[in-house]
């Protein structure tokens, strides 16, 4: 048996909401499962782990935990802090980190992390599949499913994904489940407030080069059961509020249906997201009689279908999308992302009357080139000499360097569009 405490860390976007570590209590049921003393230390909203018992033999290290996954930071310099404020409590213990940052240059994060391994793949697979190699044995620093067998090396393979109907049920006793937070919908007005997370279905099948896909491009379904237990527990803890985490919320239309309907009269209220087309193609009547109060659509531009970053979605479709899901009583969200590459509408500055007009409330990111997306496998080597960044600081500098290339002031067109009324941030106010 081995004393396992998942750490994870606080980030700048804590002051929004604080999203349940779904990712963490799913590998911790799993390896509870497997006979292993588990704990989870949420430094966001616990000063120390609940249990400690004797300390623990292994500090598991999130980077980056399921919902900002798709959209994981470039700096490593909150988790650093996380794992040494872990290692300071408990000094005996080996350190290992997970999660898109040591999938994507595992060397790199092991180094300025400072932890003894690392390990590829998806949080909870890797995190279980880690541990697994560990107790058999394995030293090497990049742990995969080669570890023990082979020489250790950079090419380590990430460890497969488990069967989503073969983890065990997520430790949800081991985090504070009402105190988690998301964007809930009151009087059709998104606030933060108590909300759990759902993650019915993974992957996504569509090949936007800017999208980072921590669940790969395969979709695979939870069992009905399996999803409606994960809701039930957390309604049990007192939420009354879920966000399904699915990034194409609707694309298996008989498995969304079935979800639906099952949803009904249970006084869940939900938000998800999705694409426009899969609006467009869907009776979101059904949604909202299942209790869904938000949808968010990834709109991105109005002129993105001619960007080249393989998003054929029309500024009409969106737009229709929008008006479908707000006349079935679901109040629509838009992401709008700044600085795509060849981006006429934003340039021209027409970006920020189209997202001004759209009857939606959106959130803004301004482009980061991410490892594990395509785009960045196109532009960062001439970004940084002619060679791939070898570490997360190069990485960042790829990305500013962009930014200062692009043919409009980026940080100016921001501040314009958060002047808007119905841009997301003027309605939740930050906590504290």
């Amino acid at each position: 048996m081995t004393r396992i405490c998942f750490v994870i860390p606080s980030n700048p976007f804590d002051q929004y909401f604080v999203q349940l570590p779904l990712d963490a209590v799913t590998a911790a049921g799993q390896l509870r499962a497997d006979g292993h003393a588990v704990a989870i230390w949420d430094q966001r909203l616990q000063d120390a782990p609940d249990t400690a018992e004797d300390g623990f033999d292994l500090l598991i290290a999130i980077t980056a935990i399921a919902d900002r996954a798709q959209c994981y930071p470039l700096e490593l310099g909150p988790v650093a802090a996380a794992v040494e404020r872990a290692r300071l409590r408990f000094p005996g213990a080996r350190t290992l980190a997970v999660g898109a940052h040591p999938t994507h240059l595992p060397e790199a994060t092991r180094a300025e992390l400072g932890v003894d391994h690392v390990a590829l793949g998806e949080v909870d697979s890797a995190a279980v599949g880690a541990v697994r190699s560990l107790e058999a044995g394995a030293t090497d620093p990049v742990l995969s499913p080669d570890s023990g067998n082979l020489p250790a090396s950079t090419g380590a393979r990430p460890y497969p994904a488990v069967p989503l109907e073969e983890f065990a049920f997520p430790a949800f006793d081991l985090v504070p489940v009402a105190r988690y937070t998301a964007e809930v919908i009151t009087g059709g007005l998104p606030m933060p407030g108590p909300c759990g997370m759902v993650l019915a279905a993974r992957g996504c099948t569509y090949g936007c080069t800017f999208c980072h896909l921590p669940f790969g491009t395969r979709m695979r379904t939870q069992p009905h059961d399996r999803v409606m237990a994960e809701i039930e527990a957390q309604q049990a803890a007192g939420l009354e509020f879920v966000f399904f985490l699915d990034y194409v919320f609707g694309i298996n239309k008989g498995f969304y249906r079935e979800l639906c309907g099952r949803l009904k009269g249970r006084g869940l209220g939900w938000v998800g997201q999705t694409r426009a087309e899969i609006v467009l193609k869907n009776d979101v009547s059904e949604w909202a009689e299942a209790g869904c109060q938000g949808m968010w659509l990834g709109a991105e531009s109005p002129a993105i279908a001619d960007t080249g970053v393989h998003k054929r979605v029309t500024e009409q479709q969106v737009q229709e999308a929008v008006l479908r899901l707000r006349d079935a009583g679901i109040t629509p969200f838009a992401f709008v992302l700044l600085g795509l590459p060849g981006d006429d509408a934003c340039v021209s500055g027409r970006l920020v009357d189209w997202a001004a007009g759209m009857p939606a409330w959106f959130g803004i990111n301004q482009l980061f080139l991410r490892p594990g997306t395509s785009l960045y496998d196109d532009l960062a080597p001439a970004l940084n000499g002619g060679r791939r960044p070898a570490t997360w600081q190069e990485v960042q500098e790829v990305t500013r360097r962009y930014r200062a290339e692009y043919p409009v002031d980026l940080d100016a067109q921001q501040q314009r569009l958060t002047e808007l009324p119905n841009y997301l941030g003027n309605a939740i106010v930050p906590v504290g």
